[in-house]
């Protein structure tokens, strides 16, 4: 994932190609930048496997979180002690204090004082904790206890799968621009045009193919797209539920057009 930085050799703008980092990934990912940026940045994504990887890697966790909070339990109530002391903390929060000592007056100029934002995102971080924290002991209440038959070790600890591929050959993909496209689940224009905007599409781009797929015992639709480089094509293949702010991306290939 390329990061921009001050190589004279760089010539992208950077209100046109913002440099590719994990928060503004994030912030892509949870529908917080404009269209206009967002676009930009589904494009660079496009052509980056790397933060593809990223991106894919944060749409599963947001699917984990969404599957936990349906399955566990419901977190207990916050005690009433702990609300009463962040109340206390926000309402006594005062401005930044004068600092006298002579001998270090610089040094303390530069440090910022405690100030209510710091404070409030203080308490913010401490009530979030203690959510979690509740929501952790019941789904560990809830667990069925059982005895590993042997320590937990490095091996077990997973990492990012490897980028999955689409299980059709570059003239397979190619025969569907003779069809007629079969949208599947994305039959309706509205849904489809959603799922374009969040590949960074205009809602009206020319589909040039598509049908549903299955990867990975997962269902998806083909979309066989124009490619920003002249002559290639882009095939895509999104989840089932493909819409602007998750497009559920689940493989990818450029390859030369006809």
């Amino acid at each position: 994932m390329a990061v921009v930085g001050g190589d004279p050799g760089d010539h992208r703008e950077p209100d046109t190609a913002p440099p590719l980092t994990v928060e503004l990934l994030a912030d892509l990912q949870a529908g917080l930048l404009d269209g206009a940026i967002a676009g930009r940045v589904r494009r660079q994504v496009r052509e980056d496997p790397v933060a593809a990887r990223v991106l894919d890697s944060l749409n599963r966790v947001r699917r984990d979180i969404a599957a936990l909070h349906q399955e566990a339990p419901p977190a207990p109530d916050v005690p009433a002690t702990v609300v009463a002391r962040i109340v206390t903390a926000l309402r006594s929060a005062g401005p930044p204090r004068a600092r006298h000592q002579t001998d270090t007056a610089a040094a303390h100029a530069a440090a910022p004082g405690a100030n209510p934002a710091r404070v409030i995102g203080a308490a913010a971080g401490l009530l979030a904790a203690v959510v979690a924290a509740g929501l952790g002991t019941a789904a560990l209440i809830a667990a069925p206890t059982s005895t590993p038959s042997e320590p937990t070790t490095v091996r077990h600890v997973t990492v990012s799968p490897a980028p999955l591929v689409i299980p059709l050959s570059d003239p397979q993909i190619l025969a569907l621009l003779a069809s007629q496209p079969d949208y599947g689940p994305l039959h309706d224009p509205q849904r489809r045009a959603s799922c374009l905007a969040g590949l960074g599409y205009p809602a009206n781009v020319r589909v040039l193919g598509a049908r549903p797929v299955q990867i990975a015992g997962r269902q998806g639709v083909l979309l066989v797209l124009p490619d920003d480089t002249p002559g290639t094509l882009a095939a895509l293949v999104v989840a089932s539920t493909c819409n602007s702010a998750d497009t559920g991306l689940l493989a990818s290939r450029h390859l030369r057009g006809p």
